[in-house]
């Protein structure tokens, strides 16, 4: 019956799935195949050439009509350029995105690549330094006109990571760009006192050694009236820098990002805020210079805020943060690593404005925050698709009861390192048991020795808390459970070591779960044998220090596991040669393992296994068999 659907109808469907169920569909048959390979769905769809030219199907990349190219590891002889060239001339029509990342090619293959793709839309030069080392590139007035012509509608243009970048060299690559609207410039050595390169009497140079901010002002100023977006991450940009940035006439930036600047301050931002109040994404994370006053002008001023990003600005108190109430159309925020904010003051800027539609909340090592702040948060904020509360080590069950209790369309949920959390958290129990409160022992001389100074938590203690966990599943008292949050795609459990097997196997069950992390947890091969069973979308597991799980557990694994392609295993001692011969026989889809610290399993079962392999790209074997790599 399937393949008697017309290829239209087949193809409407797969816009509803996700890349990996679209890909298990394309093995129906070959007409389910070729409707995957319809242009519409081909948007998350990159194409890497590895310049292999022993055998490039170049028909089959026709027929696909690929949107996004890759390249990579081209070796710059004439076999791969002339094969480079014609799949970019039978892609020219539908590509649209073209990426050089770290690629070392001449300056020549290049240009004419760029010849040769006429409807881009997007070019990422991200670390191409070896095209820019001559500072001969574009050098010709002919070949400068030729690709203005065919590079015009090119809206995106990333120039990252770029250490031989000038003036000179910069101009002429937006010259050919015309009307490009997003630049990166991360990472990019930018000379923000240009004074020590500009000769005396000259108040005004372009370099051919250097890129200097007031050249990269002077293209902002005469692309300002499209300009929309712009990614400054990782220099050394000031205040000063910052204001003049702002202050552009006819400037109205979507979107900026300043991670990691380290040498902006408060008044870089407010200057910022006063003047550039289009803003829908800030990210200043890592900015360290910035306090309560630039947070507080944010909140005040940038009202068209959709998502902020503030991690790791240590200085930030809840005094600023309630102030983000302010933002109404808040829908990402990212405060993680914020000391000094507690539970009111993120209670008062995120759960007081109701109508903020908060979709992306990140709180990760916010360790002040307590679980009246989540319980308010899930009642304020149902439609809550990402939370992440690492490390916030005051949470307790109760916290994950309001999360299951409201979440119903969570797609990603982070708790490593929340220790408070037990079996009875994830299993729905709604009263409150404090699985570590310590056994009361009077201290009384009447009392033997041994009584007196036993342990806090006697074994009669744990049987007792074992038998409430029985007697919860027995009689189906879960009515929150973890499992209830049918929509989860990654889970983050690890070092929960309240959690065990009993609460584990009966609440890790999603259809729908890519990533699964339970790192340190106690667990046994009757968990892994559990989840295996129970999640079939797994496409990335870790187990690394789970040291009671054998070679049983990655048989289950590697069988039932079909889409599985990151498995981290790292100092699971129990762990033999068998485990590798399991994944060498049925992991075909495997890419990325790490065996690491395992001491049982040889250097020898390793080489084998990445010599059979196929799939496999990378191996972490440090200290695998008492051997060092």
């Amino acid at each position: 019956m399937a393949g008697k659907l017309p290829l239209e109808v087949i193809t409407h469907i797969m816009r509803f799935m996700n890349v990996s169920d679209r890909k298990e569909a394309a093995l129906v048959n070959r007409t389910w195949y070729e409707a995957s390979l319809d242009p519409i769905l081909q948007k998350d769809v990159v194409l890497h050439f590895n310049g292999d030219t022993d055998y490039v199907p170049l028909s089959s990349i026709s027929y696909r009509r690929l949107s996004h190219l890759t390249l990579s590891q081209l070796d710059n002889t004439m076999n791969t350029k002339h094969v480079l060239l014609k799949s970019c001339r039978q892609l020219s029509d539908s590509l649209r995105s073209l990426s050089f990342k770290s690629c070392n090619i001449t300056e020549s293959t290049f240009i004419e690549i760029l010849m040769n793709c006429i409807n881009l839309t997007s070019i990422d030069l991200t670390n191409c330094n070896s095209i820019f080392l001559s500072g001969r590139l574009l050098e010709k007035n002919t070949d400068l006109q030729l690709l203005r012509d065919s590079l015009k509608n090119v809206k995106e243009l990333n120039l990252s990571s770029i250490r031989q970048l000038s003036d000179v060299t910069f101009n002429r690559i937006v010259t050919i760009c015309p009307n490009v609207e997003t630049i990166w410039l991360v990472g990019t050595h930018i000379a923000f006192n240009s004074d020590h390169y500009r000769s005396k009497g000259k108040s005004r140079f372009v370099s051919s050694a250097v890129l200097t901010f007031e050249n990269i002002l002077d293209f902002v100023s005469m692309q300002a009236s499209v300009l929309t977006k712009l990614d400054l991450s990782r220099n050394q940009i000031n205040d000063e820098a910052l204001e003049n940035l702002a202050n552009v006439p006819n400037l109205h930036l979507q979107e900026l990002r300043l991670v990691a600047c380290k040498e902006i301050e408060d008044g870089g931002i407010v200057a910022l805020s006063h003047n550039q109040k289009s803003l829908k994404i800030l990210d200043i994370q890592d900015c360290n210079g910035v306090t309560d006053r630039g947070v507080s002008a944010i909140a005040t001023n940038l009202t068209q805020l959709e998502s902020l990003a503030i991690n790791r600005c240590r200085n930030v108190t809840a005094y600023s943060v309630r102030k983000l109430s302010n933002l109404g159309r808040l829908q990402a925020v990212e405060m993680s690593d914020l000391y000094q904010v507690t539970s009111v003051g993120i209670q008062v800027g995120l759960c007081e404005n109701a109508s903020m539609p908060l979709t992306h909340i990140n709180l990760s090592c916010c360790s002040l925050i307590k679980d009246d702040l989540i319980e308010k948060l899930c009642m304020t904020h149902p439609y809550i698709e990402h939370l992440d509360l690492g490390s916030c080590t005051n949470l307790t069950n109760q916290c994950l009861c309001e999360i299951t209790k409201n979440l119903k369309r969570i797609h990603f949920l982070r708790l490593a390192w929340c220790k408070k959390i037990t079996d009875l958290g994830i299993l729905g129990f709604e009263l409150n048991i404090d699985e570590h409160k310590p056994v009361e022992v009077g201290c009384n001389k009447n009392y033997e020795s041994t009584t007196i100074f036993r342990k806090p938590t006697s074994k009669e203690e744990k049987i007792k808390v074992r038998k409430i966990k029985e007697d919860i599943i027995e009689n189906e008292l879960l009515r929150y459970k973890l499992s209830n949050l049918s929509k989860l795609r990654d889970l983050d459990l690890s070092v929960c070591l309240g959690l065990t097997d009993i609460g584990l196997v009966q609440v890790l069950k999603f259809q729908e779960l890519r990533y699964l992390n339970l790192n340190m947890i106690p667990i046994t091969d009757v968990t892994v044998l559990a989840l295996t069973a129970a999640n079939p979308s797994l496409e990335h597991l870790v187990l690394a220090k789970c040291a009671s799980i054998t070679d049983d557990a990655v048989e289950a694994v590697a069988k039932r596991l079909y889409r599985l392609n990151n498995l981290n295993l790292s100092s699971c001692d129990n762990l033999t040669d068998k485990s590798i011969r399991y994944l060498q026989m049925f992991s075909k889809r495997l890419r990325h393992l790490d065996v690491s610290f395992c001491r049982n399993i040889s250097p020898e079962a390793i080489d084998d296994l990445e010599r059979s392999s196929k799939s496999l790209l990378s191996v972490n074997r440090r200290l695998t068999g008492g051997k060092t790599y």
